[in-house]
């Protein structure tokens, strides 16, 4: 596609930048790997040097990617009952200087019987997985977490907030956390623990905004619909089903973070922004109790001045300053509308204006050709864009049915799919480390795929069935 992120590279321009650091930490050593419960181990390591100071680490399971943490330890619960697991860790500095990868050490789950389903406690002993998060903001940067408790013999529970380990209680199912920043999303999750020391799954995510209030993600909300490709082990961490009557402004916003005034590559619409000005006269988002629609029209007259000038209105949603994830799978189930000069997409955009500043588009199509839809990535090497080429899927006719567009994104390589099929990689040291946020939009024309014509349908409808993100 024609990159949207150069209006970013403007606004960012009169930055300076720092004397590039190119040391590369040293490989974490003593890593050690021991079982937990039946599909559990922990795996620790020491802190490697750094000229600057180590960031993260990178965790290896057999050879592929696990995930990403930023402390010296880490407890694989998705580990596969009855066998032998090798574990492997490469550190990283902020600079995004990688180590070589650490010796390998493993440890094995034994034969005990695999974990029970949410809620139900596993005939091992091992307490069952707690259910039902909520949070509840209660001021001064404090946040209480609740929860159900798991069933069997649970002696207290862990609570871990984006993936690190906060705090244990007893004999109480909330935990108080301090010190969060009201402008950011956290994702927390719960693990119960007996008092002989065996541990259950971690809990179903809850992402929690202390600025906007809860966004409860429960252990019995929808599983992927058929067709989706969420990879093993990865946990719902933003979702949203669209079920409602209107935009969750926990969620969204219905702009993008440069203004509804600045046109970028030469589109045509304009994006109503119905959250921040609920009286503009129109909105382009539409409710059906199962799924929201952007509504593309022609810009009625009396509208045409509030509108920029633009000669069609629109909409989009951005997660900015509400969620951001690094690495990951995200999932849109979703019907594209056709027609000449219309431009839906789903992708992911960098959170800061430096690095590579990044662009993952997830799913795009040009509706003047229905039976092509596009997956690409950009990023810029200091100022100068480079980008994959723009992956074409052509299967079927994209308007004409719903169908799953789905990311994965790890580090140095990204998978994308198109109804549970992978459809396209790309393998590279370029692929984004920097923490990112989803947006979805429906343009009106544009320097790629031309501009609307008399033909072009008014309304032009992009019906979405959900939008979902997933970690480790």
């Amino acid at each position: 596609m024609f990159a949207r992120i150069f209006c970013l590279l403007v606004l960012a321009a009169g930055t300076g930048l720092a004397t590039a650091d190119t040391q590369q930490p040293s490989a974490p050593d003593n890593v050690q790997a021991s079982s937990l419960t039946s599909t559990s181990i922990r795996v620790s390591w020491n802190q490697p040097w750094d000229d600057i100071g180590v960031d993260g680490y990178n965790v290896y399971r057999d050879g592929n990617y696990r995930t990403t943490v930023f402390a010296t330890n880490y407890v694989d619960y998705g580990a596969e009952s009855g066998r032998n697991h090798n574990y492997s860790i490469v550190a990283f500095d902020a600079a995004r200087n990688f180590s070589v990868r650490s010796a390998e050490t493993s440890a094995s789950t034994g034969g005990a019987p695999q974990a029970a389903p949410q809620g139900a406690a596993p005939t091992d002993g091992t307490p069952g997985v707690p259910g039902g998060l909520s949070a509840q903001a209660l001021g001064g940067g404090n946040v209480q977490v609740s929860w159900n408790a798991g069933s069997g013999n649970v002696a207290g529970y862990n609570i871990y907030r984006d993936n690190s380990y906060r705090g244990t209680v007893r004999g109480t199912t909330s935990y108080t956390d301090a010190g969060v920043d009201a402008n950011r999303n956290y994702s927390y999750q719960v693990v119960s623990f007996s008092s002989d020391s065996r541990f259950s799954t971690k809990s179903a995510a809850l992402t929690f905004n202390a600025g906007g209030g809860a966004q409860t993600i429960r252990n019995d909300d929808p599983s992927p619909a058929s067709g989706g490709s969420v990879p093993a082990g990865y946990s719902l961490v933003f979702s949203d089903e669209f079920n409602g009557g209107s935009i969750d402004s926990n969620k969204w916003n219905t702009r993008y973070r440069w203004g509804p005034n600045w046109v970028i590559n030469n589109e045509q619409q304009y994006y109503v922004d119905s959250l921040g000005n609920p009286g503009f006269g129109h909105s382009p988002f539409e409710f059906d109790g199962n799924n929201m629609t952007i509504n593309a029209i022609r810009t009625p007259g009396h509208l045409w001045g509030s509108a920029n000038s633009q000669p069609w209105l629109s909409g989009a949603l951005t997660t900015f300053g509400k969620f951001k994830m690094r690495y990951g799978y995200v999932e849109m189930r979703a019907r594209l509308p056709a027609g000449q000069g219309l431009w839906p997409a789903f992708w992911l955009l960098h959170q800061h204006d430096h690095d590579r500043r990044p662009e993952i588009d997830v799913v795009e199509m040009l509706g003047g050709n229905p039976n092509t839809v596009y997956q690409t990535y950009h990023y810029y090497d200091n100022w100068t864009l480079r980008s994959t080429p723009s992956f074409e899927v052509n299967n079927t006719n994209y308007a004409s049915d719903f169908h799953t567009y789905g990311m994965k994104w790890e580090p140095g390589r990204i998978v994308w799919y198109v109804d549970g099929q992978e459809t396209n990689r790309f393998e590279d040291g370029n692929v984004s480390w920097e923490e990112m946020y989803l947006l979805v939009n429906l343009a009106v024309g544009g320097a790629w795929g031309g501009n609307a014509d008399g033909n072009t349908p008014s309304p032009s409808r992009f019906s979405i069935d959900y939008i979902r993100a997933y970690q480790r």
